[in-house]
């Protein structure tokens, strides 16, 4: 008994700050959502705070759903976004195995400083990302510069504001999380199993996908699910470079700051939390099927 209340005692701080500063602003966001939409543009209703339960359940609607499921540009939004993630946790996670790895296993001058240098991005706020984007793949960055000067033409110019500039700007964000969870769950890798692979006449590729791929795949899905779910709320170096490409934490950016069309922006963030919440729960539950050795 005492054990169980001092865990409960140990635990308690953080269900008290999650309660504050999580739980009820999701409720708030959810009952938000279901109010009128309002907007300088429509003229301002009141917030759920200042509606009393039976006025607030008066109002009830789900024009706000309607509007977002109902207009192409923000189902692009959203498809965008999946899009997006998807192909930022996967590049991520592929990008950043072999570093980890490398860090695990091998060592090497330098060892400490190359793991610092890793951890730079997160560091940085989206913005600035964004903008070394611009500086590398702009109108006239870096890297077309240099083509020019090789080959006379400026290739990869604007490439910035494309989908693949989207892409290597959040892979860039993503590298921290993704080399450090990745390798934290190889430095629990049984490494006798390798040894013994290579006992046996496997080659490097056999060991790696017979050996090392299905008994880090449970980490790999769950670092896949870690990226997305980061990238799906990450706005700012969509804010500055996504010129091309309608996001929804853009759009969510915009209805508060531009339209104070609160009500609209908690569906749309009500909509994306669920997307990412479903998403990350497929993922780790298929991460969970994956395990080679499982307890009984």
């Amino acid at each position: 008994m005492r054990t169980r209340a001092s865990g409960a005692l140990l635990v308690l701080p953080l269900v008290v700050f999650l309660s504050v500063f999580l739980l009820y602003p999701l409720c708030y966001l959810a009952a938000n959502s279901l109010v009128p939409g309002g907007g300088v543009l429509e003229g301002r209703t009141k917030q759920v705070g200042g509606w009393s339960a039976g006025q607030w359940l008066q109002t009830v609607t789900v024009e706000n759903y309607v509007k977002l499921f109902g207009d192409g540009y923000y189902l692009s939004s959203l498809l965008h976004s999946v899009v997006l993630s998807l192909a930022v946790a996967v590049g991520s996670v592929s990008l950043c195995i072999a570093p980890a790895w490398v860090l695990v296993r091998t060592q090497f001058p330098g060892k400490r400083l190359f793991r610092a240098v890793l951890t730079i991005p997160m560091a940085f706020s989206g913005v600035i990302v964004g903008f070394m984007i611009v500086i590398m793949l702009g109108r006239w960055g870096v890297i077309p510069a240099v083509l020019h000067w090789l080959t006379g033409e400026a290739y990869l110019s604007m490439t910035a504001y494309t989908l693949s500039g989207l892409v290597i700007a959040y892979v860039y964000f993503e590298i921290p999380r993704a080399t450090l969870t990745l390798e934290a769950a190889i430095r629990k890798f049984d490494f006798d199993l390798d040894a013994a692979a290579r006992s046996l006449g496997a080659t490097l590729w056999q060991r790696l996908w017979y050996v090392l791929v299905p008994l880090l795949l449970p980490a790999i899905i769950s670092t896949v699910a870690l990226a997305f779910a980061v990238s799906m709320g990450s706005f700012g170096v969509a804010l500055i470079i996504a010129k091309k490409f309608n996001l929804l934490p853009v759009d969510i950016f915009l209805e508060i700051t531009g339209y104070a069309n609160f009500e609209f922006a908690s569906a749309l963030c009500v909509v994306m939390l669920a997307v990412t919440l479903t998403t990350n729960l497929y993922l780790r539950r298929l991460g969970e099927r994956h395990y080679v050795f499982k307890q009984r």
